[in-house]
């Protein structure tokens, strides 16, 4: 069981994700945006944040960039649906970063859940 952050504006999206993650018997933390990270953050540390990009108040590549500034040993997935335009920079962006792994919306559920297990695997390792 990983403690997840999961980042999302799409209420559906987010609802979707949480249920998913869930059912893996993974603890979710879901918020809107940005800011409302930050503020989780300033209580708890997850395992993993898993950050959709764009977003009101605060994007998603000014989230990352944040929080690997001040948890530089967080695991972040970024995903992206890109807006207007193909996510497949978004995301690239998000890895230079600092996100551990990237995915593009519509998320592959069967995808994340393995990327989840393996940055489990590799933070019990450490």
């Amino acid at each position: 069981m990983a403690n997840i952050l999961l980042v999302e504006d799409d209420e559906l999206v987010r609802d979707m994700l949480t249920q998913v993650l869930q059912r893996a018997s993974h603890h979710v933390v879901a918020v809107a945006n940005g800011e409302e990270a930050i503020q989780v953050l300033k209580n708890t540390q997850p395992d993993i944040m898993i950050t959709d990009i764009i977003m009101p108040k605060m994007s998603g590549i000014t989230l990352i960039s944040e929080v690997k500034d001040k948890h530089p040993d967080m695991e972040i997935i970024a995903i992206s649906g890109g807006g207007r335009l193909d996510p497949t920079g978004y995301l690239d962006l998000s890895e230079s970063l600092g996100a551990t792994a990237s995915f593009e919306k519509p998320v592959d559920k069967g995808a994340l859940l393995m990327a989840i297990d393996l940055l489990r695997i590799k933070s019990c390792e450490m």
